[in-house]
């Protein structure tokens, strides 16, 4: 595919009255969505000492809204093509904001983690048509800027969810302790809820059945992949994730050959086994794996060495990791901008290179902040640049590939891709955990700033070298589509 999708017409733009409703409604769902997947790290030892939690069952907390928000991803985006775009945008949003509250009554671990389940499924079912709709209903020459301003949301929502729940915890609102992180979704569920008929545009969809097969068999794929993935290294890696994992392959093939004959009986397939036949597409999702896998194990084991290595609280912590976001949301406001007049690609790949060298100017500040003294401080020049890469790819890349997109597939796609972005994100905290801990089975607070400075030096290697994979399969997307047709 030649660039000219999304570059043709000027991006500047303003948004239509209708459009800008739209994408504010869907934005806005966006941020909720995002911040509650971090949320919850903050209000781990508060969880704990309220519920007297374990340690397994607060990190089942954690797991079970990524798991079960990752697992479903790929059929609520089809069930958006099928039923209807509105449709599935309100179930998910009632849905979701139940669960919210479901949460915030907890009383007890398991409930909780129950809750956290039923969050993840509902937000399956909601995100795939915050990405369609702004597809569908943003015109080509408008759609570039709609996606920077996802981007935004993304890099906003992602220190924004530590930073509230801190905020709130902080307050004890009403002697609630953990409790105000999952309630406040409730009013913002509400004003979703009430303003989804008339700002979500229509979409009949395709009225046709879901692919059952296709989908069960989807689901038991993502489970072999990302429970091992996600809660294997605290388990100390027993046996049954190597067999779950072992699964996986299997599974690939029977879903593949399960989309392909419901393709050649002419009935609707989860995700439609033409769009492998593009190279692009294929590559895109193995990018979005790639490039996922260096953005969310850095927070995570950063705020590790901030809190366990220096003695930062989490409110401190969530600050600290801010530059990162403001880099990030200064370029994807511009982004738009920036590919009209150098091409997607090009600038996806600027984004790349500018991560690889931004993380690899961390690991030299570490190298030289040897006593830990003003590490937030130190770090934060490194962190803006890095995430000013990383604003240059959010919004870019998810417009690059939707433009290819029939709107019957483009839920189905957009769970695609989110789902690769979990998994990324998953694989990334693994491999750059066994980096990190290298063998370390004791306690996080029996390790000093220097080991945990090490740690993260090693896993920061390991970003890098992600950033640059990243690079060479932009390289490999810009080379497919200057030869290739449009799929």
């Amino acid at each position: 595919m030649s660039d000219s999708v999304t570059s043709a017409a000027p991006v500047s733009h303003r948004f239509l009255p209708a459009e800008r409703r739209a994408a504010a409604l869907v934005l806005g769902a966006a941020f909720m969505l995002l911040a509650d997947t971090s949320i919850v790290n903050v209000a781990m030892p508060s969880l704990q000492r309220d519920l007297g939690a374990s340690v397994p069952e607060v990190q089942l907390v954690v797991a079970g809204y990524v798991v079960a928000y990752a697992v479903m991803l790929i059929t609520g985006g089809r069930l958006g093509d099928l039923y209807g775009r509105r449709r599935m945008f309100m179930i998910g949003a009632v849905s979701f904001t139940l669960a919210s509250l479901a949460c915030g009554l907890a009383q007890g671990p398991g409930a909780l983690i129950a809750a956290r389940v039923w969050q993840g499924l509902s937000a399956s079912v909601l995100y795939p048509q915050i990405i369609a709709t702004l597809h569908i209903a943003i015109p080509t020459q408008r759609r570039g800027r709609a996606f920077a301003l996802l981007g935004a949301v993304v890099s906003c929502a992602t220190i924004a969810g530590p930073i509230i729940a801190g905020l709130l915890i902080a307050a004890d609102v009403a002697g609630l302790q953990w409790r105000p992180i999952f309630l406040i979704n409730i009013p913002v569920g509400i004003v979703l809820i009430a303003l989804a008929p008339r700002m979500v545009p229509a979409h009949k969809g395709l009225r046709l059945r879901l692919d059952y097969a296709g989908s069960f068999t989807v689901v038991l794929l993502l489970v072999a992949l990302l429970v091992p993935l996600t809660i294997g290294r605290d388990q100390g890696w027993p046996l049954w994730g190597w067999l779950l994992l072992l699964c996986a392959p299997v599974l690939l093939v029977v879903f593949l050959r399960l989309e392909s004959a419901l393709e050649r009986q002419g009935k609707v397939p989860l995700l439609r086994p033409g769009l492998w036949t593009d190279p692009a597409f294929r590559l895109s999702l193995a990018l979005f794996l790639v490039y996922f896998s260096a953005i969310v194990p850095f927070f995570l084991y950063f705020s590790i060495t901030l809190q366990y290595g220096v003695g930062y609280g989490a409110l401190a912590t969530a600050a600290a990791m801010a530059p990162y976001a403001v880099g990030s949301t200064i370029t994807s406001l511009w982004s738009a901008r920036v590919v009209a007049r150098f091409t997607a690609p090009r600038t996806i790949l600027v984004g790349c290179a500018s991560c690889a060298v931004g993380s690899a100017l961390m690991i030299a500040t570490l190298g030289w902040n040897s006593s830990g003294h003003n590490l937030g401080w130190a770090m934060a020049p490194t962190m803006v640049f890095t995430g000013l890469g990383l604003g240059l790819v959010l919004g870019p890349l998810l417009n690059f590939v939707m433009a290819r997109v029939r709107h019957d597939d483009s839920g189905a796609v957009s769970g695609a891709l989110s789902t690769a972005q979990q998994l990324g994100s998953s694989l990334g905290v693994a491999v750059i955990g066994l980096a990190f801990f290298r063998g370390f089975q004791g306690e996080l607070t029996d390790l000093g700033y220097p080991a945990l400075r090490t740690d993260m030096m090693l896993g920061l290697v390991v970003v890098v070298a992600a950033f640059v994979l990243a690079a060479a399969l932009v390289w490999l997307i810009a080379r497919r589509t200057d030869t290739d047709s449009p799929a």
